[in-house]
């Protein structure tokens, strides 16, 4: 019933079933090691949840943090791509990685300065981020940069109860360091820009001189509370002399912050430790103490 195979045939479907054999142990080998092609670690972060960006939103030139967490084993990060988001998904950024992380780390991070392929900052746009992982395929996270506008103040950052500030005399000795102290409410930041002493020069028409002054450039001062002395030093690098000065503070969300004061030469007399000099030459006593305090 059945035809007896050859020598000849059944050597040639022994060639051929070996060929197949060793194909297919060949593909298995490689399953086993290069399981991208075929196949995910068991053991992938979540596909949709585990790409995180730092934040939604960043200004320009901010730099960009991209987290992938929930790592269990050893992986490579091979490529990272930053792609505009759109119907052309143009191509703004692209860096090779080829980074492994080992298997007692949770997380990895990668960081971007917003500088694109050409050198240039990037636009002001909605994009995405594609890594790109030998085993567990790629993972994608989203974000915008935009120029963002600083809120006003959150509470009544400009009222007089809430913001202040002052000197802690009305009259200082020539020398001598002027104290000032900036309170603020507890739940709003006040952006100072610049700070400014100036000095009256004339009783008419507002003549004024400004001694000193200072930009500031470094963020976000001063949180909460701010103090500070001055040691009646000039921009000229020289001691101011007597007169009346008002010390200014150009703030972002309010208007001018003041507080005023009086720099007289030093006597004699208010070198007494009862006198002025223990009441802040000015004080409320040292005006019943002596004529001269009360010069001073």
């Amino acid at each position: 019933m059945y035809k007896r195979m050859s020598g000849k045939s059944l050597t040639l479907f022994l060639v051929l079933f070996s060929v197949l054999l060793i194909s297919a142990g060949g593909v298995f080998g490689v399953q086993n090691e290069e399981c991208c092609l075929y196949m995910e670690k068991p053991d992938c972060p979540a596909r949709y949840t585990s790409l995180n960006q730092s934040q939604e939103i960043y200004s320009p030139g901010e730099t960009v943090k991209i987290t992938l967490s929930g790592l269990k084993d050893e992986y490579l990060m091979e490529e990272i791509e930053i792609q505009k988001v759109g119907a052309e998904r143009e191509v703004v950024y692209t860096e090779v990685i080829n980074e492994p992380v080992p298997g007692d780390v949770s997380e990895w991070s990668w960081e971007w300065n917003q500088i694109g392929n050409s050198g240039e900052q990037v636009d002001n746009h909605r994009y995405f981020a594609l890594l790109e992982t030998q085993c567990c395929g790629i993972y994608r996270t989203d974000f915008i940069i935009q120029r963002q506008v600083r809120p006003r103040c959150s509470c009544n950052c400009c009222g007089a109860w809430s913001t202040r500030l002052s000197t802690p005399c009305n009259r200082y000795e020539s020398g001598e360091n002027v104290a000032f102290n900036f309170s603020n409410c507890s739940n709003c930041d006040v952006t100072f820009e610049r700070v400014y002493i100036i000095k009256k020069t004339s009783s008419c028409c507002g003549g004024t001189e400004t001694v000193f002054s200072h930009e500031f450039s470094d963020g976000f001062d001063p949180g909460k509370s701010w103090s500070w002395n001055w040691g009646q030093v000039g921009n000229d690098g020289n001691l101011v002399g007597p007169g009346r000065y008002t010390m200014v503070i150009d703030v972002e969300c309010c208007s001018s912050l003041k507080t005023s004061f009086t720099i007289y030469e030093r006597r004699d007399c208010c070198s007494r430790s009862d006198c002025c000099q223990s009441n802040c030459c000015g004080g409320l006593f040292s005006f019943f103490l002596s004529s001269c305090c009360s010069d001073c």
